[in-house]
């Protein structure tokens, strides 16, 4: 069983586009409305250049070689599709950027930390307290 919408339905939805407008200051009373039919477009400017390349950050972690050159290579193909006026393409690349520069970032942090941290422990374990004290190391377990 099919059923079919009522006729006003029906039109309303076919002239969803269409506005009624009627004349001010008209003194007929039988004035009919006038349909006319919506033409405006709007188009939404995207600026290529704001589209950030994170080259500086990419940079700076070429500290950490392997990763830093793959942030390094991103950024360029992130300006690659900007100078090609590509803007889907280069907003996608950027965000991968940003990505990878903070994986980068954490990663070189987390390794310097640990080299720091190994320094000071060897620098302690190897220290000459003529076996008077013990080694105190903050981060060994048990202590």
């Amino acid at each position: 069983m099919s059923q079919t919408l009522p006729p006003s339905i029906s039109e309303r939805t076919e002239t969803s586009s269409i506005r009624p407008t009627l004349t001010l200051g008209n003194d007929d009373s039988n004035a009919t409305p006038n349909f006319q039919q919506s033409t405006s477009v709007t188009t939404v400017e995207r600026s290529i250049q704001k589209i950030p390349n994170f080259i500086i950050w990419s940079v700076f972690n070429l500290l950490l070689v392997p990763l830093g050159i793959v942030c390094c290579y991103f950024s360029y193909i992130v300006n690659k599709y900007k100078a090609q006026n590509r803007y889907a393409i280069a907003k996608r690349w950027s965000k991968r950027t940003f990505v990878i520069n903070i994986i980068t970032t954490l990663l070189m942090s987390g390794l310097i930390v640990t080299i720091v941290m190994l320094h000071y422990d060897h620098d302690k374990r190897t220290s000459h307290n003529n076996g008077t004290e013990p080694t105190y190391i903050p981060w060994q377990p048990g202590r």
